[in-house]
């Protein structure tokens, strides 16, 4: 996904000077940088499915027990795992979405 990201930025107009910026996918080091993000992004799923696990898992043991701390704490944490899968996975998405929006500005 983030080379996705990087490969398809369109051109932008810096500063109104006619100045063209593109992505450059020939920089040395580009390569890692792309299979380095993207093992962040994989690694950051994963913690995202262990959040939701835990959740889960602190969930069931918080109705067994009848502790509504426990099962309210709990759904705070299955709703941050949903949710920073959810970021993760349209982050491409949002930095092109961003990136387009910032170069149309004049």
């Amino acid at each position: 996904m983030i080379a996705q990201l990087l490969g398809m930025r369109p051109a932008a107009l810096a500063g109104g000077a006619g100045i063209n910026i593109s992505p450059n996918s020939s920089l040395p080091g580009s390569s890692q940088v792309s299979s380095f993000l993207g093992g962040i992004e994989q690694w950051a799923i994963y913690a995202c499915l262990l959040g939701l696990i835990i959740g889960g898992a602190s969930l069931w043991w918080g109705v067994q027990n009848g502790s509504i701390n426990r099962t309210s704490v709990s759904q705070h944490k299955i709703l941050a795992a949903l949710a920073g899968a959810v970021i993760i996975g349209a982050a491409v998405f949002l930095i092109t979405w961003a990136f387009n929006f910032g170069s149309t500005v004049s």
